[in-house]
Order: structure tokens, then C-alpha cells, then sequence
């Protein structure tokens, strides 16, 4: 690839050199935070004090700053995408396999839940795998690029990890989320930047995905799926899960919900 034009795997890495430039004592402060791109992964918050940060922090909810070394634009905002997953899924506990786990602020925020809970994450960044594991995330391991997952969990979550295109292989996200479903036993569940986002609010080498398309998707797949798109602020990300077996009270089958 070209610089122009990298793959998603190089954009990722610079991307979260860029995080980790940025949480060192020496770096200059966050850009500011009125920028356009406040509500998607790597913006910076308002006020945002990232100089002698302790990213070993466990408290998943703000108090500490591991959500801006994930990249996101707020602590709320990481928040929502999370509640996102469980409530599309269905989740009640069990297996999970965390899919680009980043700092592992989804296995505290499961945790938190008081449910049964067994955690797998897998990051492509050894970086982003050192922190999770040194803030007491448990079975947490490198990803080779290009890799897929191995063994069955109940559920498979995958938060923010498909921010870039990747012109060699612009349809990646549907190859994963099928792996994804193949690999769980209850569902899989997914956040995306929307392509209803206003065009001000883009970037060029972002992956901002058509909810029409992942719903046609969700229903090759499986006659139950659940697709999101109300509970971003701003209409601009939402989330997809595939089930294995009815929902419940948390949803209905193939039910697209509060499109903004």
C-alpha cells in the first residue's frame, strides 16, 4: 500500500502511536476538543489531562484515563457503544471474547455487571496488550495481523475496531463479523461509524459503514439480528448484532431500532 492509501493494519499502528505519543509525560496537549471529530475514537475530550496519567487505572467509567488511550472521545461516549453491545446481544453472562480489546475497558465494565463472566481479549498492538494485562485483565493475547480468532464463547464483542478502510480489502468488516458468529455460541455485536454522519464530521481514511448494508448482511446470516442506531448523541455510530437464539425482552428478531 501506499502512504497515500495504507491498509487498515498500518493505519491502526499509527494511529495508536499517536495515543500512546500523546499519554507521555512530554507530549503537548490534546487538540482541541471543538473539533468536529470529538465523537469518534482518538478525539480528545474537553479539558482532557493527559500528562502523568496513571493508564493503569481499573475504573472502567472516567475516573481514570484509560478510555482515552482506547482512543475514545469521551468516557460517556465509550459508555453508551458498551451498553450498545449488551443490550443488542442480549448478554446475560458467560464466555466473552473481546475482539481488539485495546486497554480491556470492556472486561471491567462486564465485571462491573456482577454477572457471570469468563474473558478472553486480543489486540493486534503488543502495546495495547502489555496495558490490558497490566491492569489485571485476565487471558489477554497478540493478534497476528491478518489472524483470526480460535475456540467458542458465548459472545463476541468487537468495540471500535473497525475505524479505518482498507482499500485492499474494503468489505474486511463483513469477513470478520461472519468469522465472529461462527466462533459464538449466543451472538456477536459490533459498533460502527455511520455513514449517516454528517460529511463535516468525516475523515478521509475513516470507515464510516452503511446501516442499510449491515442490516442485509445480519439477515444473510441469521434470521435474528438486532441493529441500533439510536443511542448516539449525535446519529453517528450504531451498533449490529447477530444472535443465535431469540433475544428476549432485549430486543426482537431483525428489528431495526430508533434510526435517527
Amino acid at each position: 500500500m501506499t502512504a497515500d492509501h495504507p491498509s487498515r493494519y498500518e493505519a491502526i499502528a499509527a494511529f495508536h502511536t499517536g495515543l500512546f505519543a500523546a499519554a507521555s509525560p512530554e507530549a503537548a496537549p490534546p487538540p482541541d476538543a471543538d473539533s468536529p471529530d470529538t465523537d469518534s475514537p482518538g478525539a480528545s475530550p474537553p479539558g482532557a489531562d493527559w500528562h502523568g496519567a496513571d493508564w493503569h487505572g481499573t475504573d472502567w467509567h472516567g475516573a481514570g484515563p484509560a478510555w482515552r488511550i482506547a482512543g475514545w472521545g469521551s468516557a460517556d461516549l465509550q459508555r453508551v457503544r458498551f451498553e450498545a453491545l449488551l443490550r443488542t446481544s442480549g448478554y446475560r453472562g458467560g464466555s466473552v471474547l473481546d475482539w481488539g480489546c485495546g486497554p480491556a475497558d470492556l472486561y471491567f465494565f462486564l465485571r462491573d455487571t456482577d454477572l457471570p463472566l469468563r474473558y478472553t481479549g486480543v489486540d493486534l498492538d503488543p502495546r495495547m496488550v502489555e496495558l490490558a494485562s497490566s491492569r489485571g485483565a485476565p487471558g489477554v493475547s497478540l493478534l497476528p495481523a491478518g489472524a483470526m480468532p480460535e475456540g467458542t464463547y458465548d459472545y463476541v464483542f468487537a468495540s471500535g475496531i473497525f475505524q479505518f478502510q482498507d482499500p485492499s480489502d474494503p468489505l474486511y468488516y463483513l469477513l470478520i463479523l461472519e468469522h465472529a458468529y461462527d466462533i459464538s455460541s449466543r451472538a456477536v455485536a459490533a459498533n460502527f461509524l455511520s455513514a449517516e454522519r454528517p460529511d463535516e464530521a468525516k475523515a478521509a481514511d475513516e470507515l464510516y459503514a452503511d446501516p442499510s448494508v449491515l442490516a442485509r448482511f445480519a439477515a444473510a446470516v441469521t434470521p435474528r439480528w438486532v441493529l441500533d442506531h439510536g443511542y448516539h448523541p449525535r446519529g453517528a455510530d450504531f451498533t449490529v448484532a447477530l444472535l443465535h437464539e431469540p433475544p428476549g425482552v432485549t430486543g426482537g428478531s431483525g428489528r431495526s431500532s430508533d434510526r435517527s
